[in-house]
């Protein structure tokens, strides 16, 4: 099933933060199950994950430029059937050069988009886009259900306040005023199309340049892997399991559990780089990262099933051939509302 955008039964979905890699493999997600997308963002579209993958082309989909951290800035945009509210600043060294832009943005954009969500007439699922350093430095099979930890010591930590604050504001709403909301917390989301500075791209770079893995610190960081399609069918089934509403889940793969050292030599041995150098860590970091993925299975029905191998050669080639025009291929085979859980899946 793809997007018939003339048919007025079609879902209508609005994506923040929506010219971004997280947001382009869940639009592409969401026009495979028949959605009618509006992507908005601040940026020009030009050299954007999303345009890269070719999606703002679409008939399907819309583009609007707006700053989420305007009060009335999505009042133009319709009404929707569904918000993902993804807009944030986000990557550790944006958010370590500036703490108190990232708590501004990422806490005044919420309270915009959730008072945006208040004025839809038949708004069925709000999705907070949270994160999993909720959680803190170690986290171990992480729960929804457990204690948050979060710090204020140091500069890096304030994207973690800001999601913890976005999380009490949107469950505050669903209090107060019965908004259908789910909070998503993704674990280490890699994949094609995301840039910036994080673990696989800059491993990847590295890799295909014929340089040296650099590796922070002993490596022995760990993270649970998961590749974006896996997580963007993950999401989009939030949409549609009524057991989502007013809970947190956490969306990721706990199959693959490395270490950094680990994953750099996967990595180099993939993209053909010239080995791996340690060099001191520069901040404080994350140092265990895995999901507890019950509620995701058994609330949403979603099982991650890209396989590692094949997502780092993926993205590895990306990089090799220039990391730019790249039209995405779901492999997964349940792309289908049916599949994801909405109009005529069996009850769970």
């Amino acid at each position: 099933m793809t997007t018939d955008p003339t048919d007025p039964s079609a879902p209508s979905t609005l994506v923040t933060g929506g010219l971004g890699f997280l947001a382009t493999w869940i639009t592409a997600g969401l026009l495979r199950c028949g959605h009618r997308v509006t992507l908005v963002d601040h940026r020009d579209p030009d050299g954007t994950p999303a345009q890269l993958s070719g999606i703002t082309d679409h008939p399907a989909v819309t583009v609007a430029c707006a700053d989420v951290t305007e009060p009335g800035a999505l009042d133009g945009l319709g009404a929707s059937d569904h918000i993902i509210h993804m807009a944030a600043v986000l990557g550790v060294d944006k958010v370590r050069a500036a703490p108190t832009e990232t708590l501004r943005v990422n806490i005044d954009g919420t309270a915009v988009a959730l008072d945006h969500a208040a004025r839809q007439p038949a708004l069925r699922r709000f999705v907070l886009l949270s994160t999993s350093e909720v959680y803190g430095s170690r986290a171990e099979d992480a729960a929804e259900d457990g204690w948050l930890s979060v710090r204020t010591d140091d500069p890096r930590w304030s994207y973690a306040v800001s999601k913890v604050t976005a999380e009490a504001m949107t469950a505050a709403r669903g209090t107060e005023a019965g908004l259908p909301y789910t909070l998503v917390r993704p674990f280490n989301v890699y994949g094609p199309l995301r840039t910036g500075a994080y673990a696989v791209g800059a491993l990847a770079r590295q890799a295909v340049s014929g340089a040296p893995l650099t590796v922070h610190g002993d490596g022995r960081q760990r993270r649970a892997w998961c590749h974006a399609e896996d997580f963007a069918n993950g999401l989009v089934r939030c949409l549609y399991a009524p057991g989502a509403v007013g809970r947190a889940v956490n969306i990721g793969d706990d199959r693959h559990h490395l270490s950094i050292a680990e994953l750099a030599r996967l990595t180099n041995d993939i993209g053909g780089g010239a080995g791996i150098v340690h060099t001191p860590r520069t901040g404080p970091d994350i140092d265990l990262r895995k999901p507890d993925l019950t509620t995701a299975r058994t609330v949403l029905g979603h099982e991650p099933l890209r396989d590692l191998h094949e997502g780092l050669r993926e993205t590895v080639e990306w990089f090799r051939r220039g990391a730019g025009l790249l039209p995405l291929r779901l492999r997964r085979p349940d792309w289908s509302p049916r599949a994801l859980g909405g109009p005529g899946a069996p009850a769970r």
